[in-house]
């Protein structure tokens, strides 16, 4: 099994909606550090249910416009529902044919380069959407450093014990996908982007409790995590998993370490 857009469900997709202020904030940490001018033209590839996308178009002013894109249709549906000046389409990173070569000053990715499958395709088609001088601004989960995050030292001796050892499937939620830092590097270099800027930061998020996280978690994997384990276990490994996010609970609430890299790229 693979990671799949195939379990979203509006349940999951507006349980997301609702809880991913976290990832906004990353998202908008992202988009400063392209120094978009008034009137520029943005393509969000991820937009998940567009709430980064319409922060966007505020900053672009109307001369300016922002296309999100999305392959959750749930998500991009929610993003429509809003109301926006924001154009929403359903559509994948490897497949930008909807836009024409040179038509946008910047391309965000904010959180979604682990989950794209085909990633030099993606940046191939990043650089042929992108105008002379224009620049990519991705964040993406470094593969190095994933393993000894919070989620990774919760969720590995959770599932080496009864009644789910033996019944991983680890691939499901799309391990085979992330790159390494340095892999990253050369993924940018071999698709003729110019390298700007890389930054590996170790960051701490809080959450009220171990359902709250989940929540988040379900919600952001669309649909995966749980896929870890056959269909009759995965009632129990999420309350498993909640019981021991929660033994880890402090005043501030459960604390998520982890790592991400934030990278600027632009064409020549």
């Amino acid at each position: 099994m693979t990671t799949s857009f195939e379990h979203d469900s509006r349940h999951l997709a507006e349980t997301y909606d609702r809880v991913s202020d976290l990832q906004l904030a990353g998202g908008k940490r992202l988009v400063e550090r392209l120094e978009l001018a008034s009137g520029a033209r943005v393509l969000d590839v991820g937009c998940g249910t567009g709430r980064l996308a319409r922060w966007i178009v505020e900053r672009v002013g109307p001369d300016g416009s922002v296309v999100g894109l999305d392959p959750l249709e749930e998500r991009i549906t929610i993003a429509r529902s809003h109301g926006s000046a924001v154009r929403f389409e359903v559509g994948q990173a490897e497949d930008l044919r909807a836009f024409a070569d040179a038509s946008f000053d910047a391309v965000v990715m904010s959180s979604v380069f682990h989950w794209v499958s085909g990633k030099a395709e993606a940046l191939r088609e990043v650089r042929r959407v992108l105008k002379p001088g224009g620049k990519l601004g991705l964040t993406t989960i470094p593969d190095e450093l994933s393993r000894v995050g919070t989620v990774s030292l919760t969720l590995r001796p959770v599932l080496q014990r009864p009644p789910y050892a033996g019944h991983v499937d680890h691939s499901a939620l799309g391990n085979g996908r992330r790159c390494t830092s340095t892999d990253l590097v050369n993924l940018i270099l071999e698709s003729e982007l110019e390298l700007l800027e890389l930054q590996v930061t170790q960051h701490t998020h809080h959450h009220e409790s171990g359902e709250a996280f989940l929540d988040f978690a379900e919600s952001s994997s669309f649909g995966n995590l749980l896929r870890l384990v056959p269909e009759s276990q995965r009632p129990q490994l999420r309350q498993d998993l909640i019981a021991s996010f929660d033994a880890q609970r402090a005043p501030r609430g459960v604390a998520i370490k982890g790592w991400s890299a934030l990278l600027i790229a632009t064409t020549s």
